[in-house]
């Protein structure tokens, strides 16, 4: 069987899935549905189809289940002509803010296990081309751990404090991305009206990106107590405040009247703890399209679910699947024991084995292995909805 004839059968399974997925009609409605522009990547396509806009859920539903989207996304921003293809004739109105969190900049968190697609070479690298046919048809793997996850879920929540308490947002949605971290969205009116160059200063501002630490918490010399950093011991704003309360838990305080006092030198090694990284490009970007909530992310397979920042991230891969039982795939491929999503998986080429749903839809979504036998399977609401 040819590699187009084993990538046709994928895509049929894939197809009849994501098509009984979407029929459950579990997607979040955006507010202002019919001024976002719709965008989808078919499954038979490399190229997305833009431009699209619907009045209705029920009419996007009707299109979703004739296209059968590898990915479904809506606009951040709210046009007078969604529809227009010239981004000028769009008529923006105004454009919700959003944040990327990628787990992939951790330490240990960035591992990608690469596969060529043409001679089955496996490297524990990230390539751009295979070092034994030199093929650039290649399949990334990424190797990020619920620890990643966690991490990630950690720098979410400091965001949303941030918005919260320093810019006055309480119209936030957090979400898993489906893949590899946490999408925050912002919704409030003051903010949503803000242009490229004022989302580049928030920006900056939560990155803490060319930071004089000297122009927020001055220099203080005391005589016989040396460098200190003065908070006071009434109330911090904004990032002094964030400061302050690391500070007068891990550093040594001394009390000074109205003021605490702490080692400068050692208060600027707390900068890396109060400042979020997010992806610059994605805020500012008000043209920027985003993934619609209980969609399926192509690249894994699993659903971007909305998540409750008061709780804890006791989650695994697992309750983000949208399949559940289990399935028999044949192997393209040798490899060695690879993570694939929460499990630990080693494929011999055409040994037939049987694996979790989800754990086949990612293989077949990849194209590591064909799905012989979904019998089992059953097409469910992800991230613990209830039925």
């Amino acid at each position: 069987m040819s590699l187009q004839e084993q990538s046709s059968l994928n895509k049929k399974f894939l197809k009849n899935t994501i098509n009984n997925y979407y029929r459950q009609k579990i997607l979040r409605e955006p507010p202002l549905l019919p001024m976002r522009e719709i965008a989808i990547q078919p499954i038979d396509s490399k190229t997305y189809v833009r431009h699209l806009s619907f009045p209705s859920m029920i009419k996007l539903y009707e299109y979703v289940t004739k296209k059968t989207p590898l990915h479904l996304y809506y606009s951040v921003a709210v046009y007078d002509n969604p529809s227009a293809e010239d981004m000028e004739a769009k008529g923006l109105v105004k454009a919700d803010i959003m944040f990327d969190i990628d787990v992939d900049h951790y330490s240990g968190c960035s591992e990608v296990v690469t596969l060529c697609s043409r001679c089955g070479y496996v490297d524990k690298k990230d390539l751009k081309q295979c070092p034994r046919c030199g093929s650039k048809d290649l399949v990334k793997i990424p190797q990020v751990t619920i620890e990643c996850l966690k991490r990630g879920w950690f720098d979410a929540l400091k965001l949303v404090d941030i918005l919260e308490n320093e810019f006055g947002a309480n119209k936030i949605t957090v979400s898993f991305s489906g893949s590899r971290g946490f999408h925050v969205r912002v919704e409030d009116e003051h903010l949503t009206r803000l242009d490229r160059d004022e989302r580049r200063a928030v920006v900056e501002y939560i990155n803490m990106s060319n930071l004089d630490l000297s122009r927020i918490v001055p220099k203080i010399k005391i005589r016989g107590r040396g460098v200190k950093a003065a908070f006071s011991k009434e109330r911090e704003y904004g990032v002094r405040a964030r400061l302050k309360m690391l500070a007068t838990q891990l550093l040594e305080a001394e009390d000074y009247g109205d003021y605490i006092l702490v080692d400068y030198r050692e208060l600027s090694s707390l900068i890396d703890a109060v400042r979020v990284e997010v992806d610059t490009v994605v805020t500012i970007d008000t043209s920027r399209l985003s993934r619609f909530i209980y969609s399926i992310n192509g690249k894994s397979g699993l659903a971007v679910c909305e998540l409750d920042p008061d709780r804890e991230f006791n989650y695994t891969y697992k309750d983000f699947r949208i399949v559940d039982g289990v399935v028999k795939v044949r192997p393209l491929y040798d490899t060695p024991k690879l993570m694939i999503l929460d499990q630990e998986v080693k494929l011999r080429k055409n040994e037939l084995m049987r694996v979790d749903a989800y754990i086949g839809f990612y293989l077949a979504l990849k194209n590591l292995a064909i799905v012989v036998d979904s019998s089992d399977l059953e097409v469910i609401r992800p991230c613990r909805l209830s039925t």
